[in-house]
């Protein structure tokens, strides 16, 4: 008995020493700009979001493409969240704002669609990959370099019961 409560306690141990490695954040901190837009795009095509928008009346199919094509449209960009950069909110609501997790656009990050444009600096490309009903986003500090994030996840289609 007096053996199993030392293995008891060494176990014990062991978990509580390995337990907060589960709850580290292992995510890349070098583009924080960059994953703030991506993030923008990941709750603009988030299904609880498009439930709000008129995307699926316009697209009834809702492919990724189509997505793509309605974020870069004038009713599609109508959505998008403001900008840091812009002076429309006051520095209280920004806090209020950012306190209530809304996405903002940062400033110097340019959005595109489908391939990068060369005529803009740091930018996030979105596109749409029907055949594996993913979302494609891609971040680029140059772009005539390749991407120096990529982030992709599958796109809420429509449901069968719609």
């Amino acid at each position: 008995m007096r053996h199993f409560n030392k293995l008891y306690v060494w176990v014990t141990l062991g978990i509580m020493a390995v337990l907060p490695l589960l709850y580290m954040d292992y995510s890349p901190k070098e583009h924080p700009d960059l994953i703030r837009a991506i993030n923008v795009v990941r709750s603009m095509s988030a299904d609880r979001q498009l439930k709000r928008t008129a995307f699926r009346l316009v697209y009834p199919v809702g492919t990724p493409e189509e997505f793509v094509q309605w974020m870069f449209s004038p009713m599609g960009s109508a959505l998008w969240p403001p900008s840091e950069e812009e002076g429309e909110f006051s520095q209280e609501e920004v806090k209020m704002m950012k306190k209530a997790d809304l996405p903002f656009l940062p400033s110097g990050i340019s959005m595109v669609a489908r391939n990068p444009d060369p005529a803009r600096g740091r930018q996030v490309v979105v596109r749409g990959d029907d055949e594996k009903q993913m979302l494609v986003v891609e971040g680029y500090v140059d772009p005539k370099a390749p991407p120096v994030l990529t982030k992709e996840w599958r796109f809420p289609g429509k449901k069968k019961a719609d």
